[in-house]
């Protein structure tokens, strides 16, 4: 049995106010640094406010892999450094997990080693490129080898490194921070030059660890063999983890609060800058210094963005904050655009893709540029999107939900949220947001005579669903009027009608589906060719549909739903994970039903089967409310020469790209 995974799929609710004083987690960064620095450090280090998140716990658990001494009290992380030259090699693949920033900066480490050793990750971090910094590592002097410039990396033993000179052809502090490491075991100076300045953490630390370092505009230097000397660390709260709830905080009608201790490292801060820029109203208030970095509280209060043309100069000290930017662009007032962001597209997903992707979904007037997006500000919609095993969009896509005015946003690919921000659900939940995990829904929607119900019945069982045949709940009711003689035109009538609807369904072992109108089984007078143009009238009325849709809702129950319809994925689950519409010919659509009828005992004509079904498509394609259209997002499938088997096979591969069996 295959079920989606229901636990990958999270919402968050609206909130009528934000208010208060709060923190985030610490720096991930900052923490990645302080443990590799700490292990190959002479003396003890101590880390307060060390960022436990997957990423970081990788990092520290590698390290004692590689024989330090880590202890974790639960407050602090305290590493026995054993200096420069005392790394051990490891009996088993060192583990990244997720963390791209992990496998580059250890990469540098592992580099200049006279032990072989090897670092892998999982399936996201094992399809990012690592050429940019096996380029410069290799010719420093590493052998390193790879999948295709990809991970898995096998470093053999060095016996030498050397210093060179690199000029970075891109921006990037983790190829900086590989090079700078490699070169603390080089004779001489290793020095970098990018054609921006990118974040300075790893120089910043190695200097409060006593290594010469110096900064030239875009050039640093590292002199090799130093002697690194323990130190005491306070980790400040992660400017990017802080930077959802500016965006929170902004966007919403009714927010006053502050998030304390932020780094605002002037490699970092491009996300405040361009914030501000966008007419946000954040304030830093008490600006200190802390582990050698610039920190301060920011206040957050209510604002209305507009569009900018983000500035090419800030790009390198916000790239990783581009996704929540991506919603405070969707959510202002006229047009943003980004370019020269290629990088973007090689993090942990092509985040201009997914993100673009998502906000299309939910209405947003937005197009891909290759180094960037432009997106015009309007208003989210409803939907289902998928932040791609991305931890950074689908927080982004979440907080999108609490911003959308009420509309329902439910996000997919949530699994890897704790790779950076553990701490993410149980804060959103102390500003008084709700979260949820909604029930799994998959619609398939389509005219009549295309198999829909049958390969619904077929899907719910399979995936021992429970089942919403929507046809049957206007069908219920046309019945319900043709029995009272209300006619299709008396809509006070059928409005009443709608709300008062007696209607059970029951699931018998031996029959099925047992449809109970008024505490009788109904099923077969459901199916009869006056009911079904009695309910193709009644349909398009929005009262009716309005007095018709929660109970349609109400039918979305755990383990999960398939839902058979007309505008299912169109209207009533519009943020169901996967959407399949069924099509086929009217002349098919004929065949079958003239065939139907016959085995019942039915004399017609194909001829009027067929003016009836053209006729009845018109109308439901061309009417104002709700018109029969496949959703943006539906997978459509032909089955005019497809088998019920054929066509039930392909839907089960639809499924099982959003499943795990």
């Amino acid at each position: 049995m295959a079920e989606i995974k229901a636990s990958d799929v999270f919402s968050l609710s609206a909130v009528n106010e934000l208010k208060g004083r709060f923190t985030v987690p610490g720096d991930k960064s900052i923490s990645h640094r302080s443990v590799i620095f700490g292990a190959i450090a002479n003396g003890q280090t101590q880390i307060k406010g060390f960022l436990r998140s997957e990423d970081c716990l990788a990092t520290l658990n590698i390290m004692r892999q590689l024989s330090v001494n880590i202890v974790d009290d639960g407050e602090k992380i305290t590493v026995n450094g054993v200096g420069l030259h005392g790394l051990k090699p490891p009996t088993e693949p060192l583990d990244c997990g997720n963390a791209g920033t992990a496998m580059r900066l250890l990469a540098g480490l592992l580099a200049a080693q006279k032990f072989t050793s090897t670092l892998i990750g999982d399936e996201s971090l094992s399809s990012r490129p690592m050429g940019r910094v096996i380029k410069p590592l290799s010719s420093m002097g590493a052998n390193i080898e790879s999948n295709d410039q990809k991970a898995p990396l096998t470093f053999l033993p060095t016996e030498r490194i050397t210093a060179i000179d690199y000029s970075s052809p891109i921006a990037s502090a983790q190829v900086k921070s590989a090079v700078l490491i490699a070169g603390l075991y080089a004779e001489g100076e290793t020095s970098v030059t990018e054609p921006n300045k990118s974040r300075d953490h790893t120089e910043t630390m190695l200097k409060g660890f006593g290594c010469e370092v110096a900064v030239n505009g875009l050039t640093v230097s590292v002199k090799g063999h130093p002697q690194m000397t323990g130190q005491a660390i306070e980790v400040p709260a992660d400017v990017s983890s802080a930077a959802f709830f500016m965006v929170l905080g902004l966007c919403h009608p009714n927010a006053d609060f502050t998030i304390r201790n932020v780094n605002i490292n002037p490699t970092r801060d491009g996300v405040i800058k361009i914030l501000q820029q966008m007419g946000g109203n954040l304030t830093l208030l008490n600006q200190r210094h802390q582990a050698g970095e610039p920190v301060a509280d920011i206040r957050v209060q209510s604002s209305q963005l507009r569009g900018i043309e983000i500035p090419q100069e800030l790009i390198p000290s916000a790239i990783d904050e581009f996704p929540v930017l991506f919603v405070a662009a969707a959510l202002a007032e006229g047009q943003t655009r980004l370019t020269g962001a290629e990088e973007l597209r090689h993090k942990e997903s092509d985040r201009i893709t997914v993100m673009i992707d998502g906000l299309k979904r939910l209405g947003i007037d937005c197009h891909e540029l290759p180094d960037g997006a432009e997106i015009h500000g309007g208003q989210l919609s409803s939907g289902f999107v998928d932040g791609q095993g991305d931890h950074r969009c689908a927080m982004s896509f979440l907080l999108a939900g609490v911003l959308s005015q009420g509309q329902e946003i439910k996000v997919q690919g949530c699994h890897n949220i704790g790779t950076s921000f553990p701490e993410f659900f149980s804060l959103v939940e102390s500003l008084g947001i709700k979260v949820e995990q909604p029930v799994p829904v998959i619609t398939v929607d389509g005219p009549s005579g295309v198999g829909k119900g049958t390969i619904s019945a077929l899907l719910a069982k399979e995936l021992e669903w429970h089942l919403l045949d929507s046809g049957a709940i206007y069908r219920s009711l046309a019945l319900k009027a043709m029995k009272e003689g209300v006619s299709a035109d008396n809509e006070a009538k059928l409005i009443d009608l709608a709300q008062n609807l007696d209607l059970e369904f029951c699931v018998d072992a031996k029959q099925g589906i047992q449809i109970l109108l008024d505490g009788l089984v109904v099923n077969e007078e459901l199916r009869s060719e006056a009911c079904g143009e009695m309910a193709s009238k009644v349909a398009p009325i929005p009262a009716v549909r309005a007095a018709l849709m929660q109970r349609q809702k109400d039918f979305r129950q755990a383990p999960g739903l398939v839902a058979d319809g007309r505008d299912m994925g169109t209207v009533v689950f519009k943020n169901a994970p996967l959407k399949v519409f069924l099509t086929a010919t009217a002349d098919e659509r004929a065949k079958r039903r003239y065939k139907q009828l016959q085995e019942k005992g039915v004399d017609v004509k194909i001829r009027d089967l067929l003016e009836d079904i053209e006729a009845r498509d018109y109308r439901d394609s061309t009417r104002k409310v709700a018109p029969l259209v496949p959703a943006e997002d539906a997978h459509v499938i032909d089955t005019s020469d497809l088998s019920i088997d054929e066509v039930l096979a392909q839907v089960m591969k639809l499924v099982e790209q959003a499943v795990k069996i």
